[in-house]
């Protein structure tokens, strides 16, 4: 039930640092952090167009300034900062944003997938299960909630 999205960043020119941890707003669509080279980084929840056939995204104009906007309401030092680059890609969704990890029913072959947006924080862990799944046939960590056959 693997459904596919087009999460959308941007990035700002760099600007004298502000604030360090990385920021969500409580019932806003908004992500948002601060680079060591004073570049943020903006995103959050706002979606634009994927097209698997092609296997292209398009931005979503509207959702870029429900960003930003939103970025500005919390810190309006946001206000005058220029905007370098915005961009989408396609990610995999679950129903309920857990990822698939595991082994398959067909021999030799492993599910790692879905990742709901969180791929890149979850890699070190999900790499360790994968590579002890191929090399041992078994995962040190528990794996049981991330099962294919929940669905």
């Amino acid at each position: 039930p693997v459904k596919a999205w087009a999460p959308m960043l941007m990035i700002t020119e760099r600007m004298a640092p502000f604030v360090k941890p990385v920021v969500v707003a409580q019932g806003r669509a908004l992500s948002f952090k601060q680079f060591d080279n004073g570049t943020v980084l903006i995103g959050g929840g706002h979606c634009g167009k994927a097209d698997l056939q092609s296997n292209e995204t398009q931005l979503d104009t509207a959702g870029l300034t429900a960003n930003a906007r939103a970025a500005i309401s919390i810190f309006p030092i946001m206000q005058k900062v220029t905007i370098v680059r915005c961009w989408t890609g396609i990610e995999g969704r679950m129903p309920d944003e857990i990822p698939v990890i595991g082994p398959s029913k067909r021999e030799n072959a492993f599910h790692c997938f879905g990742f709901s947006g969180h791929g890149f924080q979850l890699a070190p862990a999900v790499g360790s299960i994968i590579a002890d799944l191929v090399t041992t046939g078994a995962s040190k960590l528990p794996i049981e909630p991330f099962r294919i056959d929940r669905f």
